[in-house]
C-alpha cells in the first residue's frame, strides 16, 4: 500500500518551531510506512498561500492513503495508524466547524443541496483513493472565495484569532468539494484518549506555539519514561 504524509513548508516557514514539530512527523511516518512528500514550492501562485496545501491532488493521486499534516503539528510516539480505522469510502480529519459561520455558503448551490454545513480545518486530513476529489483544485477564482468570506468574522474583528479570508481558503475549498462529491467523513481521533496525542500548536502567536511545543514534548516525554 501506498501511503503519503505531504507538509507544506514553503519559504522554510517558522523554523525553531519545524525543529519540535517535524521529528513527530517523521517518526509517525516511518513508524507506520508513509512517505513524506515535502511541499515547499508555490504551484497556485495566484491564490494564497495555504491552497498550497491542493498539491496533494497531483502529487498524491497514485498513493492509496494521503495524509495532509500541518507543519505545526505535534504527533504522539504512541498515536496509531489511521489507516487501521479509516473505512476507504471515508474523508477523516482532526477538526470542524460549521462552514456556514467564515462563508455565504447559501450562493453555492453544493452546499445548500449536501445540507450539512461542514467546515473542514485541514491542519490534519486524510483521504483515500475512493475520496481523493476532496483535494481537486476548485473552479472559483481567489477574488470568488474572498466575496464569499464573511469579512466580519475571517478579518478578525474582536477576534484575534481570526486572521483574513486567505488564511481559511484551503478550508473552504475542501469543505466545498466534500459537499460537491457528497463525502462521507469521520474523525481521525475516534477515542477521547487520542486529542491529546495529536496536537496543532498554530503560528498566530509565534511564542504562545513554542511554548505549547516544548510542554507538549517534555510532557510525552515524562510519560514515556514513568
Amino acid at each position: 500500500m501506498r501511503k503519503l504524509i505531504h507538509v507544506v513548508n514553503i519559504n522554510n516557514f517558522f523554523p525553531e518551531l519545524f525543529a519540535l514539530t517535524y521529528p513527530t512527523i517523521r517518526a509517525y511516518a516511518e513508524k507506520h510506512g508513509y512517505m513524506i512528500n515535502m511541499i515547499t514550492e508555490r504551484k497556485f501562485p495566484d491564490y494564497p498561500l495555504h491552497y498550497e496545501k491542493f498539491q496533494v491532488y497531483e502529487d498524491g493521486k497514485e498513493a492509496e492513503v494521503n495524509i495532509l499534516c500541518d507543519a505545526d503539528m505535534l504527533i504522539h510516539p504512541e498515536f496509531p495508524d489511521v489507516v487501521s480505522r479509516l473505512r476507504r469510502d471515508s474523508i477523516a480529519f482532526n477538526d470542524n466547524y460549521n462552514i456556514s459561520w467564515k462563508y455565504h455558503v447559501e450562493r453555492i448551490p453544493y452546499f445548500m443541496r449536501d445540507g450539512r454545513d461542514v467546515g473542514i480545518a485541514t491542519n490534519f486530513v486524510v483521504t483515500s483513493d475512493w475520496t481523493h476529489d476532496a483535494w481537486k483544485p476548485i473552479p472559483l477564482s481567489p477574488k470568488e472565495i474572498e466575496d464569499l468570506a464573511k469579512k466580519e468574522v475571517t478579518e478578525g474583528g474582536s477576534d484575534s484569532s481570526q486572521r483574513g479570508w486567505g488564511h481559511y481558503a484551503d478550508e473552504f475549498a475542501i469543505s466545498y468539494n466534500l459537499a460537491k462529491y457528497g463525502l462521507k467523513y469521520t474523525g481521525v481521533t475516534w477515542e477521547d484518549w487520542m486529542r491529546p496525542w495529536l496536537v496543532h500548536t498554530g503560528t498566530g502567536d509565534k511564542n504562545e506555539a513554542l511554548e505549547i511545543a516544548r510542554r507538549t514534548l517534555a510532557q510525552w516525554a515524562t510519560l514515556e519514561n514513568s
